[in-house]
């Protein structure tokens, strides 16, 4: 088991984020949800927030009006912004 995941934050003109993190809290259209290392694979809509990513260390914000995010079960997560 690890304990990271692989963020990778893409909006339709570049790579916003790239990297391992501890967690990510992103807005859904049903509340905030919490992904963690080894989580279950998850397709959701996002709502309009705050991706809040924990690293080692720092935290690091990235503001969204919505799109969409994919776990997987190799602990790659992918947000696609709308």
């Amino acid at each position: 088991m690890t304990n990271t995941l692989q963020l990778k934050i893409v909006s339709l003109k570049e790579v916003v984020y790239s990297g391992s993190v501890h967690s990510v809290t992103l807005p859904t259209k049903a509340g905030e949800i919490t992904v963690l290392p080894n989580h279950a694979p998850l397709i959701s809509h996002l709502g309009k927030g705050n991706i809040r990513a924990k690293l080692e260390g720092e935290n690091k914000q990235f503001p969204i009006d919505g799109g969409f995010m994919e776990v997987t079960a190799d602990s790659n997560l992918t947000v696609l912004l709308s």
